[in-house]
């Protein structure tokens, strides 16, 4: 299985790096762009993850050649009429892995790049995971979450288990997004309004789905499809570009810039 992971993710790669090659004759949508990580470690075992080395590079990138905000500063820009600057970008991690705070932050810190991560409430207190998902090291623990939410961080919900929301009952996909928002405002001491949904295609998260993370509280949600976010699109299914560790300097790059949006299309196939 892990052979055939690999191969997969080789050929993943080489479309992606295709896509990013057509799309620099294309043109591209404006607005801000929400980068999706999955962690950081040295030798990464899937290609969900980065090395440190290439984080450090991408954010060298985001700094250079866009402008960093917050994932406060994007919700605020889409809701409340806030101002953005041109090409801005946000930084983000799904699953809360410990390399979140021992490798991510430090790349990000040093820098002066806000940060947000979204964690899986139920796995952080010890109960059972989805059986669709398979975490890969150690994830961090409250103590590790509240320390990053005290150096500037912000903390999202991605859910209890990690399920296929699209596949859950309706109480299920309910309880889920509920309750993972309620214990972060418990243990956080603060609201809680932004939603990772796990795996987060356009066929995991249905619009039954995205109404019950809207009666739930949130103010906005976040998928993994690339594109950029206006003010236009449907709140509870922004996009947000993944980073891949197959992923060429670029790729990145034509991620940030909209000439891989034509990935979407991929895809939604």
């Amino acid at each position: 299985m892990k052979g055939r992971t690999l191969v997969r993710g080789w050929v993943k790669g080489g479309l992606r790096q295709a896509v990013a090659l057509v799309g620099e004759l294309t043109t591209h949508q404006d607005g801000p762009r929400i980068l999706c990580y999955h962690g950081v470690v040295e030798q990464p075992p899937d290609e969900w993850s980065v090395t440190p080395q290439q984080l450090s590079a991408q954010m060298e990138i985001v700094c250079g050649e866009g402008n960093p905000v917050s994932i406060g500063q994007v919700v605020a820009w889409l809701l409340d009429g806030g101002d953005l600057p041109e090409r801005a970008i946000a930084v983000t991690f799904d699953d809360g892995y410990q390399d979140v705070l021992e490798r991510a932050a430090p790349i990000l810190d040093q820098r002066r790049l806000p940060g947000a991560a979204f964690v899986i409430t139920g796995l952080v207190d010890g109960n059972a995971r989805d059986e669709s998902y398979q975490p890969t090291r150690p994830l961090l623990s409250w103590p590790e979450i509240q320390l990053l939410a005290r150096r500037g961080w912000a903390i999202g919900s991605h859910t209890l288990s990690h399920p296929i929301l699209s596949q859950q009952s309706l109480a299920a996909s309910q309880k889920e997004l509920t309750a993972s928002r309620a214990r972060l405002a418990e243990v956080l001491g603060q609201d809680v309004s932004v939603l990772a949904y796990p795996y987060g295609t356009r066929r995991t998260v249905s619009q039954r789905d995205r109404d019950l993370a809207r009666a739930a509280g949130y103010r906005v949600a976040l998928l993994d499809s690339i594109g950029a976010v206006s003010r236009g699109c449907d709140r509870f299914a922004l996009p947000r570009c993944k980073v891949l560790g197959s992923d060429s300097l670029r790729v990145f790059r034509a991620s940030l810039s909209g000439r891989l949006d034509l990935w979407r299309r991929i895809e939604d196939r």
